[in-house]
């Protein structure tokens, strides 16, 4: 068919109709769309989808409909779903801009009243059809390339990293629910920048292409292969039989991999190095999967190339024991592991604790005790921090009131947000949610944020201690004069409290620096109206400086380390003074563990 030719399909009407539109597109073939001749095909309104009319892509359609009425809607609709894409333009012989309308709505792209039109305004309502709907699919066809971007690497049109731990993410689910096995493969190819260096990178890329094909002939149609990136591939196996389906997988691919390619008239050969882990024997989270995998490769790739292993806890591998801590602090919550402890805080005035600071450890089944200093950076960097946060602030919550309703003076208690927390979506709403659950009143608990976390975005700390400040919630900034904020920078912070950190409170009073800096930001603090605590006070002569510079409270070792919730509990009790150190009687965990 000349490319010149627009074909033109016309549904409804009768011969005489079709005589009538042939006349029209005749004396209408100067204003030629395109400079393209008409061909006019005609059917009627039952024909539409059939093969009558299906057998070529139509320019546009011309609806020519009897009267404008609910049938002449359903006709519209009937059009655009057997001719999808293809403008329509409806016809009738009555001027009713009612019907013109809802036309429009149902999907037409214009609405022509016959015998109130001259052959130019039909051509130029045909254009005008047909570029729009030309421009929607550039559009279309645009808006599909963008979003096969966002999920397939564009060298190999396999799926990116982003797709791939979706489906990872997928297919655990679905494993989880219906109790099967699924295994990660990591690919990474053996001397491929040597490769690479020496073929040039254009080359590089072919074998990169010619491999990514090869490796979907090793897997079903159900399994998802992707590439990370560089020279680095990933595999997921859904529904396997444990480590053996796996392992045979693996083996195809160490073998597909392993026969010489031809580049450029130079033949290539190319192994590689695979490393296994399976859900959920080895990990149950997308994260902890792909990272043991790629262990396993590396073990694979130490031990000769061309070569695949199994995951296993016993890799001496670098980084191997964080990621086994961070696997089992997944599930420290619901094991019961972490213990919290609480370090009371001493009015310099009466001598009897005003509150306490709620302090985590963990005790790992296999380990023993982990200090936090060990298991709360780990934690703040895998994100495993914001589901210990909450349930550290609900366990507190709910021991605060316990003691309240056990007749005990109320008191406050700390808990440290971390600043993965403080910037995790739902803080909010976590801690009202928590607040009313275990109904405590806000001004019961006190949230410590450290001066660098609030200096990472000014604005949103700001904006979200406001908030927290108008429920009624008490607010501390800890490790005061550690940070890089400004003095200026404190009036802004709606908070009540600031903690003067350990290194200014070392050695004093001697150390005549940490003494003035101490003095000054007590009387800063209070020229704000901010109270003042001063922590790890370990000494008489500490203290009694503290006093005298009119510090509000004290927290350390010279009053009490940190103790069980029965331990303090029993200080509640008999409202003991803690000038005395008697809590030192008290059952406590090892000093080392809190510094």
């Amino acid at each position: 068919m000349d490319e010149k030719i627009q074909k033109i399909l016309l549904v409804g009407g009768n011969p005489s109709d079709s005589r009538y539109w042939r006349d029209v597109l005749a004396k209408a073939a100067k204003y030629q769309i395109g400079g393209a001749a008409f061909e006019l095909k005609l059917v009627d309104y039952g024909s539409i989808g059939s093969k009558s009319s299906a057998d070529g892509n139509y320019g546009v359609v011309l609806l020519d409909l009897e009267s404008p009425d609910d049938a002449g809607l359903g006709k519209i609709l009937i059009a655009k779903k057997e001719s999808p894409g293809t403008p329509i333009i409806v016809f009738t012989d009555v001027d009713d801009q009612d019907f013109a309308s809802k036309a429009l709505q149902y999907g037409a792209q214009d609405y022509l009243v016959k015998g109130q039109f001259d052959p130019k305004c039909l051509i130029r309502a045909m254009r005008y059809a047909i570029e729009r709907q030309q421009m929607i699919r550039k559009l279309e066809a645009s808006r599909k390339w963008e979003r096969h971007l966002v999920y397939y690497d564009t060298l190999t049109n396999l799926p990116n990293r982003s797709l791939f731990y979706d489906r990872l993410e997928r297919a655990i689910a679905h494993a989880r629910r219906n109790g099967q096995t699924v295994a990660v493969l990591f690919i990474d190819l053996d001397e491929f920048k040597r490769i690479n260096d020496a073929l040039g990178h254009s080359k590089g890329d072919i074998l990169l292409q010619i491999v990514s094909r090869n490796l979907k002939k090793c897997i079903r149609e159900s399994d998802t292969i992707a590439r990370l990136g560089g020279d680095e591939f990933t595999v997921v196996l859904e529904n396997v039989d444990q480590a053996h389906d796996a392992v045979r997988v693996a083996k195809k691919i160490l073998e597909r991999l392993s026969g010489p390619l031809s580049i450029g008239g130079v033949e290539v050969c190319v192994t590689g190095s695979i490393g296994i882990s399976l859900f959920p024997s080895d990990a149950t989270d997308v994260e902890s999967l792909v990272k043991y995998a790629d262990v396993a490769m590396y073990y694979a790739k130490g031990k000769g190339k061309n070569n695949y292993h199994l995951f296993s806890p016993s890799m001496d591998i670098p980084g191997h024991k964080r990621l086994l801590m961070a696997e089992a602090m997944r599930h420290a919550v619901e094991s019961d592991e972490f213990v919290i402890h609480y370090q009371p805080q001493v009015s310099l005035i009466t001598g009897t604790m005003t509150g306490a600071e709620a302090l985590l450890r963990w005790n790992y089944p296999s380990v023993g005790v982990i200090p936090p200093a060990e298991f709360i950076p780990l934690a703040e960097e895998t994100g495993i921090i914001v589901r210990i946060g909450k349930w550290l602030l609900r366990t507190v919550c709910e021991q605060n009131k316990a003691w309240q309703k056990a007749g005990l003076k109320p008191i406050k208690v700390a808990v440290n947000l971390s600043a993965r927390q403080f910037s995790s979506k739902g803080l909010i709403q976590n801690i009202s949610q928590t607040l009313a659950a275990t109904g405590l009143e806000p001004k019961f608990l006190e949230l410590e944020i450290t001066e660098s976390c609030a200096m990472q975005d000014l604005e949103y700390t700001v904006a979200t201690l406001q908030i927290l400040k108008e429920k009624g919630v008490q607010l501390a900034v800890d490790d005061f004069g550690t940070g890089y904020s400004s003095m200026g920078n404190l009036k802004y912070y709606p908070v009540d409290v600031l903690k003067i950190d350990r290194a200014f409170i070392k050695n004093l009073p001697t150390d005549r620096d940490n003494a003035a800096i101490t003095t000054a930001i007590i009387a800063m603090a209070h020229s704000l109206g901010k109270r003042t605590i001063a922590e790890g006070v370990e000494t008489e002569a500490q203290a009694t400086f503290l006093r005298s510079i009119s510090c509000d409270e004290m927290q350390g070792y010279h009053f009490s380390r940190p103790v069980s919730s029965e331990a303090i509990e029993k200080l509640l009790q008999e409202k003991t003074n803690l000038t005395n150190s008697e809590i030192l009687k008290y059952p406590v965990i090892n000093k080392a563990d809190w510094r």
